[in-house]
């Protein structure tokens, strides 16, 4: 096996990332409306199914008052694919949760582009592609799971209809 410090891994990036991902996911679950915002870039772009907008914007929606009453998420193994100052990665999650007296769950994958901004990751774009929706939200409103190369994992998309890079 090789050095990977050699082929140019850069592991710090990788555990920044990681951490990133899981600050996020924290602030979601304690509806911390500052944290959620800090782990967006200023322009960025969340599609999280039904909702469609800023990581400002996802922040509001996602601290709204009513909206969940208990909120717990569960992150599994994140890849990630650092090129300099740009990353993508995918996260697979599980969640539980209460909307007043009712359960939601699901379970499935964050897909997501990242640009390192004055020294920090930000978030650019996060798409939600879900094994297992939430009982009540329309599947077709998200990024659709494939077992193959046309997975939204391998689009790299940097943006809403950027067309990727094709790999």
């Amino acid at each position: 096996m090789s050095d990977p410090r050699a082929a140019g891994v850069d592991w710090l990036d990788k555990l920044e990332l990681a951490e990133l991902v899981a600050v996020l996911s924290s602030a979601v679950d304690r509806a911390d409306r500052t944290r959620i915002a800090s782990c967006y870039a200023e322009e960025s772009f969340d599609d999280h199914g039904a909702f469609k907008g800023s990581g400002r914007a996802f922040a509001e929606f996602a601290c709204r008052p009513g909206s969940m009453t208990r909120m717990h998420h569960l992150l599994g193994q994140s890849v990630f694919d650092v090129q300099g100052e740009e990353a993508w990665g995918e996260t697979f999650f599980v969640f539980h949760g209460a909307a007043g007296t009712s359960a939601v769950s699901g379970c499935g994958r964050y897909v997501d582009y990242f640009r390192k901004i004055e020294g920090r990751w930000k978030l650019i774009y996060r798409r939600v592609v879900p094994d297992e929706s939430p009982t009540g939200d329309d599947p077709t409103a998200y990024w659709q799971a494939r077992r193959d190369r046309r997975d939204p994992s391998y689009d790299h998309l940097r943006w809403p209809e950027d067309g990727g890079d094709a790999t």
